[in-house]
Order: C-alpha cells, then sequence, then structure tokens
C-alpha cells in the first residue's frame, strides 16, 4: 500500500522515478538568527603562550551554535629568527566574566546571514586581540583543544592561509554553548623579540531556542 507524506502546505512529498527514492531538501537547522564575523588584529606582537587572542562568550539564556572557525596571519615585521604561530581552540566553562580588551566584534542587527532575522537575543561578547593579548575574564578553559593550526614566520610577508579549526557539515554535531560557556583562541607558542602579526579569524555561529 503507498503511503504518501503531505507538508503543512499541501504539498505532497516527490518519489523519484529511477530510483524510486524520497526527494529531500537539506536545509539550515531552525534558528533565530545566523551570524558570521570576520576581523583582523592590530599590530600584534609580544604574546605569550596560552595568551588569549580571541574570545567568545555566550551571555544569554538561549543557546549558540559554532558551526565554523578559522585563523590566519600575515607578518609585518619579521622576528629575529624564524618562528613557530600555533593556535588553540579551547572551550571556556563557568564563563561568568567576558575577557577585556581588544575590539569587540558584536554590533547589533549587523552581521546577519538574512536581513529578516531579528537581532540576536542577549548580546554575545565576541573580541578579537589588538596588538597584545586579551585579559584574562572569569572563566575555566578546559585543558585538551578543539582544534588547533600552526604555520612558521620565516620573514617580512610570511602567512598562513585561513585554516579551520571548526568545520561542521551537514549531519555532524557543531559546538552548543549554554549560557556563560564560551571558546577561545589561545596563542599556542610565546612570540619572539620584535616580530609582528597581523592575526585573523572568521567565526559563524547562530542562536538558537534548542538543539
Amino acid at each position: 500500500m503507498a503511503i504518501q507524506l503531505i507538508g503543512t502546505g499541501a504539498a505532497v512529498q516527490e518519489v523519484d522515478t529511477a530510483f524510486k527514492a524520497a526527494r529531500v531538501s537539506i536545509r539550515p537547522v531552525d534558528v533565530i538568527n545566523w551570524l558570521s564575523y570576520g576581523a583582523a588584529s592590530g599590530a600584534l606582537t609580544g604574546v605569550a603562550a596560552n595568551g588569549p587572542v580571541f574570545s567568545l562568550r555566550n551571555t544569554g539564556a538561549n543557546l549558540l551554535m559554532v558551526r565554523r572557525v578559522q585563523v590566519g596571519f600575515v607578518t609585518t615585521t619579521a622576528f629575529t629568527a624564524a618562528q613557530g604561530l600555533v593556535y588553540q581552540l579551547l572551550k571556556a566553562n563557568g564563563f561568568t566574566t567576558s575577557d577585556t580588551g581588544g575590539t569587540a566584534l558584536y554590533a547589533a542587527g549587523q552581521n546577519k546571514h538574512r536581513l529578516s532575522f531579528t537581532n540576536i537575543t542577549a548580546a554575545p561578547d565576541i573580541r578579537i586581540a589588538s596588538t597584545a593579548a586579551l585579559g584574562a575574564g572569569t572563566r575555566s578553559l578546559e585543558t585538551v583543544s578543539m582544534g588547533i593550526a600552526g604555520g612558521t614566520s620565516n620573514g617580512l610577508g610570511t602567512s598562513m592561509p585561513m585554516t579551520a579549526l571548526l568545520s561542521h557539515d551537514a549531519g555532524d554535531h557543531p559546538i552548543i554553548l549554554a549560557q556563560n560557556e564560551g571558546l577561545v583562541i589561545a596563542n599556542g607558542i610565546a612570540m619572539g623579540a620584535a616580530g609582528v602579526i597581523q592575526w585573523h579569524v572568521n567565526i559563524e555561529l547562530a542562536e538558537v531556542t534548542s538543539y
């Protein structure tokens, strides 16, 4: 006996003629809004090992779903010797006071994937380092990174192309941040003398009521 599936708009689900397979369309998760941010640091130098260069804190009761995080750099002043540069994506729990310093990226009503989306319910704290590491707020970082990327600076103009610390595909489980949870990207190796970089980050996230 054939079964028909009828949607809320009275449309009947189709079946492929050749393979008798249901025709489906992959759609985004039902969200309140989607947001993307791309940012560059200032003339970043002298960051110690484990110094934070990016911070995201969920301040609201709704969940934040993080789908993609990418990092990269360009050397603008040469180090005195070849320099390794490593970046770690770390989960932050008990994040009750935001990191400080740098440049705040969130601006109400901007960076939405669709203009008709409402503004995010509670402004998250999103910030990138400027010329030095961020000041750590009240938070507990997990000890093992969720993603890591590294490159080498051998002189002026040396760069690391944008590299994924997190890349979510359909069917994968994204990072879900509850209130007072967040993400921190920390410098993995102390920056040597004299060298200066411009550091870059891309991040995509959404606000959802449940997941």
